[in-house]
């Protein structure tokens, strides 16, 4: 158990990258998300290793939620894709979500997401976005008028924050979040991925959670 936890530590949630016919081309960036669906802020007693960004900080504390996108911008790829952004930093995409349009997302640290945009910057391996970066993204973001010109893309508002959000969690690590929680908003909202949750679900003493890391070049 001591071995699996320390493996565990090091992934973070993917799924392989599989061969598709026909991959439809990468949308233009910056690219707004459609809308939020849900979120939840939790604290992990043991934190975990965030491999996407350059930085890899330690998450304790964070933001679980589920993204309403275009489907062609989280198209698995062999290659980078473009890059999920919250604020001033990038965020883990959990599952796929090209076949439901929906995305489950962890966003490091507290974010108040009434007051700060969300959106997608240019095709990047998370591994390799530093602050430099995101700041480079978010300036072609506000360039594009993304906040100001189209409501949807504009930081939601707080009413619409509260009515989406849940109470607050406090688990042991990372693999309880996707196990009990994370497995749940697999189901309801990208079920054509359940296998993703069911995996997360296998006893931990007979086979590690599959883990979907930035993809690789």
């Amino acid at each position: 158990m001591k071995a699996f936890s320390l493996l565990f530590s090091i992934f973070i949630l993917v799924l392989p990258v599989f061969a598709y016919g026909d991959i439809p081309a990468i949308p233009k960036t910056p690219a707004a998300i459609i809308d939020v669906v849900y979120t939840r802020s939790f604290t992990l007693a043991k934190g975990y290793k965030y491999n996407w960004s350059k930085e890899h900080l330690i998450v304790k504390t964070g933001t679980l939620a589920v993204l309403k996108v275009d489907p062609d911008l989280v198209y698995p790829r062999n290659t980078a894709e473009p890059v999920l952004y919250v604020g001033n930093q990038t965020a883990q995409r959990l599952n796929y979500g090209h076949k439901s349009g929906h995305v489950i997302a962890i966003i490091p640290g507290e974010v108040d997401l009434s007051r700060i945009p969300i959106w997608f910057g240019s095709p990047e391996l998370p591994e390799r976005v530093n602050a430099k970066t995101i700041r480079v993204q978010r300036a072609l973001a506000e360039r594009a008028n993304i906040q100001l010109l189209r409501a949807k893309t504009r930081p939601f508002a707080t009413d619409k924050m509260q009515s989406i959000t849940q109470k607050h969690l406090e688990v042991a690590d990372l693999s309880v979040l996707l196990r009990e929680y994370a497995a749940d908003l697999v189901l309801k909202y990208s079920p054509q991925e359940k296998d993703l949750a069911e995996t997360w679900r296998l006893p931990v003493a007979k086979a590690i959670p599959k883990v979907r890391k930035p993809p690789i070049r």
